[in-house]
């Protein structure tokens, strides 16, 4: 939803900021985003819309400046970080020039930022595989055999009841 009005924006009870990908940036009460962002060093300039100037930024209208030590393509790993939340593989080449995160969930995720960029062991992806492939035999068996039956108790016409139920139209 596109807020356009400072008091419409603060009518809401949750506020959630998605940048491109669909990836969160943030989620959570109203009144502790521009506190969130403020952690970072994002500051809303005075007379702009909160959540019209973190749209912007998310764009990439709004430059970030360097000294902040983020941009914007890495706020939603700062925000995997707050929150403590595991980086996947694929993002971790941008939280390496990321400066330490700061914030309540900070030392939790500070672990998934310093992780060793080894690739996982081959019994580990073994491992994985086989799990991964025992779910979707277990997920073909249960559509194939334990799928509900209908319970309508309506009874289909037969053949030549719907031949004759089209003609007679």
């Amino acid at each position: 939803m596109w807020v356009t009005s400072y008091t419409l924006f603060k009518m809401f009870d949750d506020f959630i900021l998605l940048a491109k990908g669909g990836l969160t940036v943030y989620h959570g009460p109203v009144n502790k985003v521009e506190e969130y962002f403020s952690s970072m060093g994002i500051n809303v300039p005075d007379r702009v819309n909160p959540p019209d100037y973190f749209i912007d930024i998310l764009e990439g209208i709004v430059k970030l400046s360097p000294s902040l030590g983020v941009t914007y393509k890495q706020l939603p790993v700062r925000w995997m970080l707050h929150n403590g939340y595991p980086v996947p593989m694929d993002m971790l080449q941008s939280v390496e020039g990321m400066a330490a995160p700061s914030g309540e969930g900070s030392s939790r995720g500070a672990a998934t930022a310093g992780q060793d960029d080894d690739a996982p062991s081959f019994a580990g992806e073994l491992w994985q595989d086989v799990k991964c492939n025992v779910e979707m035999k277990k997920d073909i068996l249960h559509i194939n055999f334990l799928a509900s039956h209908d319970l309508s108790n309506r009874i289909t016409p037969g053949v030549f009841n719907q031949y004759k139920y089209f003609l007679g139209r």
